[in-house]
């Protein structure tokens, strides 16, 4: 006997799939073109070709299908939005409501029904190309079952993820129009929420140095289109003499082919998270009201945080985009997020009520503006703390620094990026931050240059490692006035005091490392380039290379200089001649390939480099 409850109608799928055949045709014939016609025209090619083994198909079969995924991932995104919105098109219309809500199907079918359809859309067809790419592999005479299971799962697996999503967004809308909005919104929400808050907190806190690893992680969790774009890929390294270049690293022989498939699991979390999503558009479903239809927003415990979002989206994101383009400061980004909070609210407003009369509900938008301004007074004021805040020194275990460059030479030591346990180093970095917090709001005339166009500014990052496990980072440009470069205390001699490190900048240069390698076995000093110009000569520079015992020779002169503090010495104030350029570039290789580098400015204190060079031109 047949079951009374029908949760699939044949005829309504028929109908669909009939009605809107233009979306999956579309879909079939993109990829007929890219796989299927592409490997044909290979078999045509190899067939034609006079060279044997050239590789063709297994390129076409082990590189081509599974590296078509990024090209999956945007046809998924926009073929899951039309899939949803051809299937569930009759939602946003009364009379194609009516008529399936008067329809002996109850809500559970119909939904079923729709939702599989719309997902036929994509899935059939990607069975279909399957099959046809099988038959072409096979008749080029190379058949890749782990590259083409790849790309099946990974294509399936996407679309199935992308178009749950639009059903979702489908289940809170009645206009048709409405649902590629919030679909858009809906994949960039968490992205663009994390660069937003980033961008405020940047333009209002004083120091801050960016979104933690966590919250960037949540957001690219969270915005599919990043995550897979960035994770889901394969690799395939053919057998030496296949005729396909073999991606295998200097030195190793690849005897037998091999893939490697990254983000598998990836898209099958984001598989199970769709399906929670139909599991949650299913009971929307059931529940929404045949009235809606038309309606921007047809949930109507929705509707508020349609409202106040739309509020506070637009007052952060073209407050921001305001203060950017007109440069209207602190103050002028306050209002401007206000103002656009309120515009946003009253905006949200009319396409909920379908009315440009909507300022009687003028209360919302005075919350609207209370929340802003009771955040300003929370940052504006550091009610949190979070600019004057510095780490008791007992608590640290460590500290990451970058930056430093107000006297630059133009080498490997410009830019400092290296973490240190010393307790002396530490203490100083410290002491620059707390510099740092007590020049809040000041004014750095010429934009931290001189007339001269050196800079006497310092940019500096700092992330402090605690030693209960937990991290506090900032981030501040510094001024550093020259003339208080002897004056203890002061930015200008902290910053000296870092520079005069020896130890520190013998690190930051990479002599350390220089060193490391050239006592491992099958390592050595490749070249040293000198390179010398003079910027009032009217001659020709000097470019001279040197190899061997001359090139390390000249290594160990550098060396000693910078141990004696002739070479790669910076000061505040200057110090230098910069009316020329001289300087040394070391290289480094090993047996293997693989290299290192080391750059230094020669200056004209650095009596044994220089003597050293002499000899090498005499000789």
């Amino acid at each position: 006997m047949r079951s009374g409850t029908s949760f699939f109608n044949w005829t309504i799928c028929k109908k669909t799939a009939l009605r809107f055949w233009p979306v999956w045709a579309a879909y079939f014939v993109i990829w007929l073109i890219i796989l299927p016609l592409n490997g044909l025209m290979l078999i045509s090619v190899q067939a034609s070709s006079t060279i044997r083994d050239i590789g063709y198909m297994e390129g076409f079969a082990c590189r081509t299908v599974p590296g078509t995924v990024g090209l999956s991932l945007t046809l998924a995104v926009a073929f899951g939005l039309l899939s949803a919105m051809a299937a569930f098109s009759h939602l946003y219309n009364s009379r194609p409501a009516n008529f399936f809500g008067a329809l002996p199907v109850r809500r559970e079918g119909l939904f079923l029904t729709h939702y599989l359809t719309g997902l036929a859309f994509l899935v059939v067809p990607n069975l279909a190309i399957a099959l046809l790419v099988l038959v072409i592999e096979a008749i080029g005479g190379w058949v890749s079952i782990q590259g083409l299971l790849f790309w099946l799962a990974v294509t399936c697996g996407e679309g199935f993820l992308f178009y749950s999503m639009a059903v979702f967004c489908a289940m809170f809308t009645g206009h048709l129009l409405a649902l590629p909005v919030f679909y858009g919104v809906l994949n960039v929400l968490a992205a663009g929420l994390c660069t937003l808050f980033t961008a405020i907190c940047r333009a209002f806190y004083y120091g801050y140095s960016g979104s933690g690893g966590l919250i960037y992680r949540a957001a690219q969790a969270f915005t599919p289109v990043w995550r897979l774009n960035a994770s889901v890929y394969s690799t395939y390294r053919s057998a030496e003499g296949s005729g396909v270049p073999s991606m295998a690293p200097v030195g190793e022989v690849i005897t037998e082919p091999s893939f490697t498939f990254q983000g598998l699991n990836l898209v099958g979390m984001y598989a199970g998270a769709a399906a929670v999503l139909v599991l949650a558009s299913f009971f929307l479903y059931r529940a929404r009201r045949l009235e809606s239809a038309g309606d921007v927003v047809s949930v109507k415990p929705m509707k508020p945080v349609f409202k106040y979002g739309v509020a506070l989206c637009s007052g952060l994101a073209f407050g921001m985009a305001t203060t950017v383009f007109l440069n209207t400061g602190e103050i002028g980004l306050m209002v401007g997020i206000v103002v656009w909070g309120v515009a946003g609210y009253f905006v949200a407003q009319m396409l909920l009520d379908k009315s440009f009369r909507v300022f009687k509900k003028w209360k919302g938008a005075v919350a609207v503006a209370g929340v802003f301004v009771a955040l300003f007074c929370v940052v504006g004021f550091d009610l949190t703390g979070y600019e004057t805040r510095v780490p008791n020194p007992d608590d640290v275990d460590s500290v990451y620094f970058s930056g430093m460059d107000p006297a630059g030479l133009g080498d490997s030591g410009d830019y400092v990026s290296t973490i240190t346990t010393d307790q002396g180093q530490i203490k100083l970095l410290m002491d620059l931050h707390q510099a740092a917090i007590g020049q809040r709001g000041m004014w750095r005339p010429n934009g931290g240059y001189d007339t001269n166009g050196l800079r006497y500014s310092a940019n500096l990052s700092l992330e402090y490692y605690l030693k209960d496990g937990s991290t506090l980072s900032r981030s501040y440009t510094i001024w550093l006035d020259p003339e208080e470069v002897d004056q203890e205390g002061s930015a200008a001699w902290l910053v000296q005091q870092l520079y005069n490190d020896r130890d520190l900048y013998w690190e930051v240069y990479g002599f350390d490392n220089m060193d490391h390698f050239l006592d491992e076995e099958g390592w050595w000093m490749e070249q040293a380039r000198y390179d010398y110009y003079r910027y009032n000569d009217e001659g020709p520079g000097v470019q001279q290379y040197y190899y061997g015992k001359n090139a390390q020779a000249l290594y160990e002169a550098v060396k000693e200089d910078f141990l004696a503090g002739r070479i790669g010495v910076r000061r505040v104030d200057g110090g230098w001649d910069r009316n020329y350029e001289r300087e040394i570039y070391f290289s480094a290789v090993g047996s293997e390939g693989q290299g290192t580098s080391l750059r230094i400015f020669v200056q004209d204190t650095a009596s044994s480099t220089l003597a050293a060079l002499e000899t090498l031109e005499q000789g």
